[in-house]
């Protein structure tokens, strides 16, 4: 396999050809088509209202309660206003908690700030509110960070019961709670589960962005929260400057909501991304050898397998290279280096044909190497 073309299943971005070219063009083409050009000019910092309109629409008609313009603030994608919360409301050597495994972009934020970070463990059922109630009685964090439904990097979602744990928790201790649900609208078929601010409407704010279910390339997202928290965020330097967050493809993209084309794209990939992931989830149950295990997750875009504890999947991979598979390795998505022996796998970047093929060189590569320890 020495020279193979590696199949990288740790790449978590959609795959090229599914990018909507098409609505693009459609919604790009009605904006122009329209009287006025206030989107060539500086938007209002909240983002201007008819988007925030069309985006609240938008997601009241997909999840279960309903959302208001004036709850919306609109960012340069997900990251953005992570940063932004970041911004105003810690600062350097402050103490924030976050699940482990979490998504290890963040983890890069969190030290670019200067935050002290601790992690809680997150199992089947998501967050392990348990453990986090004992860090509570010894620590006081500025804010939680959280991804709770169809996490990155485990797929799982926080259940009911521990959501409503979760909101005594931050309200007794006084605990912000980000919540990066940009998978949101990715889980299993039927309406989408309630976002996190359901259970706490004044201490969630919701990081949303269109870069999973539209296109990357927008850089356009927004934060979902109450309005004295967005009142508070608005008084950010850098977006005052700014005069709004990507204003030219908001207009774009407020041209898609009301076209329906995003509706329809989500349809469109979230029964595409359903069967990829059975596919990956069958053909991972099929090969693997048996001392990896997996949970099947909840939607998204990831599996997260577990090796042996003393396999450390990160020393693996240019060998794995070599026979012409690719991985993310667990260590990269822990605060502290942990999940040595995990790694995470996604199912949206390929197609089937090629998901065959990384899974089964993947499972090929395991066997061997475990049989050699």
């Amino acid at each position: 396999m020495t020279g193979a073309h590696v199949i990288d299943l740790g790449i978590g971005e959609p795959q090229p050809r599914l990018l909507p070219l098409d609505s693009f063009r459609q919604a790009a083409a009605h904006r122009l088509a329209l009287p006025g050009n206030d989107y060539l000019q500086y938007a209002p910092e909240q983002g201007w209202g008819s988007l925030r309109g069309e985006i609240a629409r938008f997601l009241t008609g997909w999840t279960p309660h309903p959302v208001e313009p004036d709850e919306l603030l609109i960012t340069a994608g997900a990251s953005h206003g992570l940063d932004l919360v970041l911004s105003r409301c810690t600062r350097p050597g402050d103490t924030i908690v976050v699940e482990d495994p979490t998504y290890f972009f963040a983890l890069e934020v969190f030290r670019d700030r200067g935050l002290r970070v601790l992690g809680v463990p997150i199992d089947g059922d998501g967050l392990d509110v348990d453990a986090l109630d004992e860090l509570l009685s010894t620590e006081r964090p500025r804010l939680l960070y959280t991804v709770p439904v169809c996490n990155n990097p485990t797929g799982v979602t926080l259940s009911p019961g521990r959501r409503a744990r979760l909101a005594g928790l931050a309200a007794r201790h006084d605990l912000l709670i980000v919540a990066d649900e940009v998978y949101h609208l990715l889980g299993d078929a039927g309406p989408a589960v309630p976002s996190l601010r359901a259970a706490a409407p004044d201490r969630v704010l919701s990081l949303g962005s269109f870069s999973k279910i539209f296109a990357p390339g927008l850089r356009l997202g927004w934060i979902h929260a109450s309005r004295e928290r967005l009142a508070h965020l608005l008084q950010d330097g850098e977006l005052r400057s700014a005069g709004g967050a990507s204003p030219v493809a908001g207009a774009v993209m407020e041209s898609a909501l009301a076209l329906g084309l995003q509706d329809r794209f989500l349809k469109e990939i979230r029964e595409l991304y359903a069967a990829r992931r059975r596919h990956m989830v069958r053909l991972l149950a099929a090969t693997l050898p048996p001392e990896v295990t997996f949970e099947p997750p909840d939607g998204g875009y990831y599996v997260w397998l577990r090796l042996p504890g003393h396999v450390d999947t990160a020393a693996l991979l240019p060998a794995a290279a070599q026979a012409g598979v690719a991985y993310r390795p667990g260590s990269l998505c822990s605060w502290r280096g942990g999940h040595a022996c995990c790694m995470r796998l996604c199912f949206v970047h390929y197609d089937e044909p090629d998901l065959t093929e990384g899974c089964e060189r993947l499972a090929a590569f395991l066997r061997a190497h475990l049989r050699a320890l």
